[in-house]
């Protein structure tokens, strides 16, 4: 009889056992892996994409720290005897590796990164920053990790992007851990309610915005998620009901960028009268990005001058995937891959383009699911609305399915139709070849934009289309 749930355990090893996890290609898993493989447990791990391309660096990066690597059909738990199973929402009850091993106890995967958490700041005494958020808490954790970095501490980082700063030949990104660490980062995902197995000592939330469920309940998760920190909580301050109420340190932050600027190498914006930090990050929400890191710090470092937190900031090189530019300065059309996926994000993807580039633009979106399309479709229309001009051509791609049950509605045809209807230069295209073709029939277009989340592949297509622009004589 197939099972219809899965028993999670709640007495997660914290010693060096033998940890199997299901789906290790995902970006929250193969992270959780090499914390583990770090801390010294014995890590094994399958996943279905095995045999994409697009990811056979990340797993020969993996193999690299000792992690076995698995398809997903049972073979790897025959092999491997796990003491214990990690898994992610995304894995099905009936999962072959879940049949393969009905002894083992099953753990979440944010249950078991909060209670490793737990035990390194608890050996180690460093305290957990938990970044939240709907959109921008890939590059504010590997922002503040950076700059702790910068400020000459040790740390463990776990962050949901590829972090540039802490890229090497074995190492991704999307983890770092230093010896005795002074402090452990870590992006928190809401998306499906585990942040409630956080109690940071340090919580943030950046935003509320419409992705995975309604309006009311995210507030309630983030709201539960601030009261838990032991520390302070830092929230938005368009975000009143947010604070906590149970004698939390609550320090509000602004969403405005004070003396923001755009120049040839990314932004400037104030963190203090007269005093500017210079990224090379894109758009006003990366200064609002980081105006928050700067709370963060001057919270953890009351006694540095504003002027050292500012030049600690400007270490920060970015994060795979967020803006990320793949053609070469002196191409005809810019050429970027985001992974933008929710409302905000990509309103935010296309005006960051826009100002650095100018218009028209040619875009293509791959949405993440059936399910989060559906939840986005009227706040996208509304959102698109606003960024979109006529001359813009917005391509959808058809919905990335990622295996597991799904009603298969709505479709990309489905909603472009929609916008297109309502008079937006939003169009469905039956695959990348069409929406090539397409960009290229745009010979104005300043930038040709890829978007979307979970799929691998859309930044290796990416960079082919890179590849393959012209350049100025």
């Amino acid at each position: 009889m197939m099972k219809t749930e899965i028993t999670y355990s709640h007495d997660f090893p914290l010693y060096r056992s033998r940890v199997f996890l299901v789906g290790i290609g995902g970006i929250g898993m193969s992270g959780l892996a090499q914390l583990l493989c770090w801390m010294g447990y014995l890590v094994a791990g399958s996943d279905r994409g095995l045999d994409e391309p697009a990811r056979a660096h990340l797993y020969d990066q993996l193999r690299a720290q000792g992690i076995r690597l698995y398809p997903q059909d049972g073979s790897g738990l025959r092999e491997f005897p796990a003491e214990a199973l990690v898994v992610s929402t995304a894995i099905e009850p009936d999962n072959a590796d879940l049949a393969a091993a009905p002894g083992v106890p099953v753990f979440h995967r944010a249950f078991a990164l909060a209670r490793v958490c737990e035990y390194i700041t608890r050996t180690s005494h460093a305290p957990l920053i938990g970044v939240a958020g709907s959109c921008g808490k890939t590059s504010v954790a590997g922002w503040i990790a950076s700059a702790l970095r910068a400020l000459g501490q040790p740390i463990v980082l776990i962050d949901g992007g590829y972090t540039l700063d802490f890229e090497t030949r074995e190492y991704p990104g999307n983890f770092h851990g230093d010896a005795s660490p002074h402090f452990i980062v870590a992006e928190i995902d809401e998306s499906d309610r585990s942040i409630r197995e956080f109690r940071p000592d340090y919580s943030v939330v950046l935003n509320v915005g419409h992705d995975h469920y309604g309006m009311d309940e995210l507030r309630e998760v983030f709201r539960d998620f601030l009261a838990r920190a032991k520390s302070a909580a830092f929230y938005p301050e368009s975000e009143p009901t947010l604070a906590p109420t149970n004698g939390v340190t609550a320090i509000p932050f602004s969403a405005d960028a004070p003396g923001y600027a755009v120049d040839a190498h990314g932004i400037r914006f104030d963190i203090y009268p007269d005093i500017p930090v210079r990224s090379t990050q894109v758009g006003r929400y990366s200064a609002v990005n980081g105006a928050v890191v700067y709370q963060v710090l001057k919270r953890l470092f009351s006694m540095k001058h504003p002027q050292v937190l500012a030049e600690a900031m400007e270490a920060f090189r970015g994060v795979r995937q967020r803006f990320e530019v793949m053609s070469a300065p002196d191409a005809k059309v810019a050429v970027v891959n985001d992974f933008a996926h929710n409302p905000e994000k990509l309103a935010a993807a296309i005006g960051a383009a826009r100002e650095r580039y100018g218009s028209p633009l040619a875009m293509a979106w791959q949405p993440h699911g059936f399910k989060a399309l559906g939840d986005q479709r009227g706040t996208l229309q509304e959102a698109l609305a606003k960024v979109l001009q006529a001359d813009d051509q917005f391509l959808m791609l058809p919905v990335y399915y990622a295996g597991g049950t799904t009603s298969g509605t709505p479709t990309s045809v489905e909603v472009a139709a929609q916008y297109a209807a309502a008079g937006l230069p939003v169009a469905a295209v039956a695959d990348r070849a069409e929406a090539e073709a397409r960009f290229r029939a745009m010979p104005n277009a300043k930038a040709w934009l890829v978007l979307g989340a979970r799929d691998a592949s859309l930044r290796t297509w990416t960079h082919e289309l890179a590849k393959t622009t012209d350049r100025h004589a």
